[in-house]
């Protein structure tokens, strides 16, 4: 969690790991906190990529859907 405040006419951004019970001013920790969002950000994003390149089955075409062969015999 980040925030900035004002301290004396100048922005500060501050971090929280844990909520905003604490928040510490370290470049080092906002750092690694953006990191982690363009991190989570990009595995988002490829997750839906792969959900976008996934095609519905043909509804008019049975071998395309994945029935077992156990219940087409019966």
């Amino acid at each position: 969690m980040t925030k900035q405040i004002e301290i004396y006419g100048q922005r500060v951004a501050l971090y929280s790991p844990d909520k905003g019970r604490t928040w510490s001013s370290s470049s080092q920790s906002i750092v690694a906190y953006g990191q982690r969002q363009m991190m989570l950000r990009l595995e988002l994003q490829k997750r839906f990529e792969r959900i976008d390149e996934m095609q519905d089955p043909d509804p008019n075409n049975i071998t395309e859907l994945e029935i077992p062969l156990s219940l087409v015999r019966r």
